[in-house]
């Protein structure tokens, strides 16, 4: 099965001139000029306030609390996050993409084996001739064929360099995924402990209220405080107790979203999440690194730049499709209708040369794909521009709203200290007999009040200094975690393009 060559022998002479005319008169043809972004060269650090410093984001940035604990549990959400486990395979698949649009560059091949059992038409016409009888029997047609496109206007090339640029956008994307997960991690660990410093600083509250209720109780019944003074603290009792079960439900629900992210349906309720009552503290400067280095390790301005470069080489595919095909092939084939003529050499077809298609009849739509994908290429420089300002954003947002964050607590606890002493003068004040029991135990509520606020403030600080890491781009590097030797990593995937 299969016919002899590509193209009528006679023929061939014809189909050669004109292959020369049209590749001469495409001659002209060159690849468009790439879009160039031009994102605005502004330093979102350039202002940092107290307590920030230029040095470098490490990698493990959660590792600058000091929490065995914590490094524990980032540690195994990298490794068994369910989410991140879907990112990588597709990664993966990306991968596999890559390998199928560069076998595009080989030759294909096509073997052929026809077996057919009747008469044909030049046994019938032969019967008919000499006036005798065509006889059935089985025929058998083989052949073999090889095509290979030419990559004249460099499509294939390009097809091949698109799927390399949409699997560094793949990897991209799962880096991010990992900035998120790191980061919702350590907020739900945080947000565990801080509720934990919480409920403890109430139930302190609650047994110091209790032990003022007990001695207002027994000067009550010397005579010393009156029933209405009494029933003021039972009232204070009931207003600091009906806190805690609310703080330790929050608590509860922090642990669920962290057995989540880690990828366990529960967290054992002796790890040192379920019982930690003490916020992790930074005990150094809040390090951020340069201002404008920090746009090139962003996963999401990574990931809008190749897509930028995806949408510049789908032009250029597109673009191809304007102009001629040349395939070259070869074929193998024999006119043999019985298997002992196989081998005869007589019976043995082969062809080899040029193949030109061209498409007259799409050209209309093939002009408007192109300027089709030259408006998608305007629409990835807008994003990716887009891309950018939203990243410096971000980060003047986070370390505004830290700075913000810091001087309130600050505040706080020049508050909390001055509460302390006040509630001292106060029961100083009340066994002198200089003040009444209410100026008492307004001062005790102030106390608790501020403890409570402060408790909360050491908490939210924390969160602030995490949305300035996710915002500074950092733990999305390789050496964040370890990985299995076989999962991709950047250097694999091969990128270009310019950096902001």
């Amino acid at each position: 099965m299969g016919s002899p060559s590509f193209f009528p022998r006679h023929g061939r002479l014809s189909l050669l001139g004109v292959a020369a005319v049209v590749l001469a008169g495409c001659s002209s043809w060159v690849a468009h000029t790439p879009a160039q972004p031009h994102p605005e060269r502004i330093n979102a650090l350039s202002h940092l306030p107290q307590g920030v410093s230029d040095q470098a984001l490490p990698e493990r940035w959660w590792q600058l609390y000091n929490d065995p604990q914590l490094d524990a549990l980032v540690q195994q959400a990298l490794l068994h996050n369910r989410d991140l486990a879907a990112a990588q395979a597709h990664v993966q698949a990306m991968l596999a993409g890559i390998q199928q649009a560069d076998a595009e560059r080989w030759p294909s091949t096509q073997a052929s084996l026809g077996a057919a059992y009747g008469k044909t038409a030049d046994d019938q016409t032969l019967a008919k001739a000499t006036d005798s009888h065509a006889p059935s029997e089985w025929a058998f047609n083989p052949g073999f064929e090889l095509a290979y496109q030419v990559d004249v206007w460099g499509q294939v090339q390009r097809t091949i360099e698109r799927a390399h640029v949409q699997t560094a956008a793949a990897q991209d994307a799962e880096d991010l995924l990992r900035i998120t997960v790191v980061a919702q991690t350590t907020r739900a660990y945080v947000n565990a402990c801080a509720l934990g410093a919480r409920a403890k600083v109430q139930r302190h509250s609650l047994d110091v209220v209790g032990h003022s209720l007990a001695l207002t109780d027994r000067q009550r019944q010397a005579g010393v405080v009156t029933d209405l003074e009494y029933s003021r603290m039972q009232a204070l009792q009931g207003e600091t107790q009906a806190l805690l079960p609310m703080l330790e439900a929050r608590r509860q629900a922090a642990l669920y979203e962290l057995a989540m992210l880690t990828g366990v349906a529960e967290l054992d309720q002796g790890s040192g999440a379920a019982t930690c009552e003490v916020v992790p503290q930074l005990n150094a400067e809040l390090p951020v690194g340069d201002g404008w280095q920090l746009l090139a390790r962003r996963p999401d301005i990574r990931q809008a730049e190749r897509a930028l470069q995806a949408a510049t080489l789908q032009v250029d595919i597109v673009q191809a499709d304007l102009y001629p095909k040349v395939t070259f092939g070869a074929s193998v084939s024999s006119s043999a209708n019985k298997p002992h003529e196989l081998g005869d050499s007589s019976a043995v077809m082969f062809g080899i040369g040029p193949l030109i298609t061209w498409q007259f009849p799409n050209w209309q739509a093939n002009r408007a794909r192109v300027k089709q994908a030259r408006a998608l290429e305007q629409v990835e420089v807008a994003q990716f521009e887009a891309s950018v300002l939203k990243a410096l954003k971000e980060v003047r947002q986070a370390l505004a709203l830290y700075d913000g964050e810091r001087q309130r607590h600050a505040a706080l606890s020049r508050a909390l200290d001055s509460s302390r002493q006040a509630y001292k003068l106060a029961q100083f004040n009340y066994d002198a007999g200089s003040i009444d029991f209410l100026d008492v135990l307004d001062s005790e509520r102030e106390l608790i009040r501020l403890q409570a606020t402060r408790a909360d403030a050491d908490g939210q600080l924390l969160q602030r200094q995490i949305g300035l890491f996710r915002a500074l781009g950092g733990g999305w590097q390789s050496g964040a975690v370890d990985t299995p030797a076989a999962a991709p990593t950047h250097a694999s995937i091969p990128s270009s393009g310019t950096q902001p």
